[in-house]
């Protein structure tokens, strides 16, 4: 019952689908929430099938393409490393998304993204709780100052095929503001899992709702196919993604491709 409770509390902020001014800068916002949580996701099945005694490596690189409507083009390297200990139940990740290159208005920017830091802790068997930081890259694509982040993820196997998640975050942001704009942005993210009859690939569905008062506020979906690329304990882990804004004014099409690999 308290698992279910916990969807509710972080599927709340889901009901005002679309209602919102249209989003600044569409599905960028929330992109790393999308990835975070599919990852996750991996790691919590593997986690309840065996404890891990050793410290378990994973490094992910991908690459992504984002057509905003208003005609922006954005092109990004995400990475994520994660390190997991304490018989797995404990992780810490660095993140972000690498070298991008971003072409608004007849103008080309491009540098290094943020980096962002975050701890991660099981406290149940299918619960989560993450703290981190983002720290500002500067230069043409990242920010001036850090950012704080919390948040919560549940998952729930509903059979030996369907599988449910809800993950929701906080991200406070540091330094002068613009009149109007709030210093916190809410993001919540609902995912659905199905196993294929290969052994785990998945199709995984997810609809996310960023929000933040004075700026961007926009909803998502997304669909991503995930497959092993060998037949063995820790093979490497493909996933191709598309992403779809829905909220009006911000129709923006994202795709992504990315790699895991395990040690």
């Amino acid at each position: 019952m308290a698992g279910w409770l916990l969807i509710l509390v972080l599927f709340a902020p889901l009901a005002a689908l679309s209602q919102e001014r249209p989003a600044d800068d569409g599905v960028r916002a929330g992109v790393g929430l999308r990835r975070d949580t599919r990852l996750e996701r991996l790691d919590l099945h593997e986690l309840r099938n065996r404890l891990l005694h050793e410290v378990d490596w994973k490094l992910t690189l991908g690459v992504a393409e984002v057509h905003a409507e208003n005609g922006d083009r954005l092109t990004a390297t995400p990475f994520q490393v994660r390190a997991r200990f304490n018989q797995g139940r404990t992780a810490f990740k660095l993140s972000g998304d690498g070298y991008d290159r971003l072409r608004s208005r007849g103008e080309t920017a491009a540098g290094f993204a943020d980096v962002n830091a975050m701890l991660t802790q099981v406290v149940a068997e299918d619960a989560v709780l993450e703290g981190g930081l983002t720290l500002p890259a500067g230069g043409e694509v990242g920010s001036s100052h850090a950012r704080e982040r919390v948040g919560a993820i549940y998952h729930h196997a509903f059979s030996t095929r369907w599988e449910g998640q809800v993950h929701g975050r906080l991200t406070r942001y540091d330094g002068e503001l613009k009149p109007g704009v709030a210093r916190v942005r809410r993001l919540a993210l609902v995912q659905a899992a199905y196993n294929l009859d290969a052994p785990r690939s998945d199709i995984v569905l997810q609809l996310l709702r960023t929000q933040r008062a004075g700026s961007t506020s926009a909803s998502s979906v997304a669909a991503a196919y995930e497959f092993p690329l060998a037949q063995r304990r820790r093979p490497p882990m493909a996933s191709l993604s598309f992403t779809r804004g829905i909220t009006s004014g911000a129709h923006d099409n994202a795709v992504e491709a990315d790699l895991s690999f395990r040690w």
